[in-house]
């Protein structure tokens, strides 16, 4: 994604975003020399693009002043200046944005894990937002899920999140070649089933998981992709589905609660080393239907 920063400070680029001394503005500044809506920056699907919004003490761009309305490209390294400000803001990075979600109340700009996004940003997350392997995006709220459009409003209590998708953009991660799709899971299970031990398998590597809460739910979404997979007559890609509700059911759970588990398993494999960890659990929004997204399970009494 797109980066500015000085010594002290950093500024995530979003599609379009303001500078100046709004409270709003994502880049927002107190010096009285720079303007209330002082300039913009927005990614023009092939560079990020800074333009001066007619400010009174001028934006400048590695030492030069640019005229007043007028856009300049910006490249990684180039140097700006807002005002009469002594902070000089570098391009840190001038890749293509990130999805991201705006808080409409603060100006702050929220990026995703691994294409993974918790609103609000706390120990207590209310709604989820994961990119599926079709490139779609799935909102998750209680026992609401559905395709979030692009610059829908989200609504968590009395917030507004005002949701920037980003165009795909593929490239090649090091040292992250794990996926969801590649790995196998080995559950060990207590027989009171109190306790899941879950290790993660990839090639020759071996990674024991540590035991969390969420634990139980990847263990049933397990047993039902195992036992579809018992029977010849269905097809692969049938195997696991479940529709949410009757999951919600059998684990004796709440909808809030599923979603909250599932975003802490997901986190969880991001963690362990894990691309595009979103794929762990996999979502059809249409007809309210998940499953796990890791195809080889084993299962066993510890």
């Amino acid at each position: 994604m797109g980066l500015l920063e000085t010594d002290e400070r950093q500024c995530a680029l979003g599609p379009d975003q303001l500078i100046g001394r709004e409270p709003t503005a994502a880049l927002r500044f107190e010096d009285e020399s720079v303007s209330w809506r002082h300039a913009s920056v927005r990614w023009t699907g092939n560079a990020w693009e800074l333009q001066d919004l007619g400010s009174t003490n001028g934006t400048f761009v590695n030492g030069q002043r640019i005229a007043p309305g007028a856009r300049a490209v910006l490249r990684s390294g180039f140097e700006l200046r807002f005002g009469d400000s002594r902070e000089t803001w570098r391009v840190a990075s001038a890749d293509p944005p990130a999805t991201s979600v705006l808080d409409l109340e603060t100006g702050q700009r929220l990026f995703g894990l691994d294409d993974l996004i918790a609103i609000p940003p706390t120990s207590d997350p209310e709604l989820f937002l994961s990119r599926q392997a079709t490139g779609v995006w799935i909102a998750e709220q209680g026992d609401r899920v559905w395709e979030p459009g692009d610059l829908e409003v989200l609504r968590v209590g009395t917030r507004q999140y005002r949701f920037e998708p980003s165009a795909p953009v593929h490239a090649t991660r090091a040292g992250r070649q794990m996926t969801p799709a590649g790995l196998s899971l080995e559950f060990a299970v207590s027989l009171n089933e109190e306790h899941v031990a879950i290790t993660m398998v990839h090639g020759e590597r071996r990674t024991p998981l540590r035991p969390r809460a969420h634990g139980y739910v990847l263990l049933t979404l397990a047993r039902l992709r195992a036992k579809d997979q018992s029977d010849p007559a269905l097809p692969p890609e049938s195997h696991g589905w479940v529709y949410q509700d009757q999951l919600v059911k059998m684990l004796a759970t709440t909808p809030t609660q599923l979603a909250v588990d599932i975003y802490r398993a997901r986190q969880q494999f991001n963690e362990a080393g894990v691309a595009d960890a979103a794929q762990l659990v996999e979502r059809r929004s249409m007809t309210h239907e998940l499953r796990l997204g890791v195809p080889h399970v084993s299962i066993r009494s510890a």
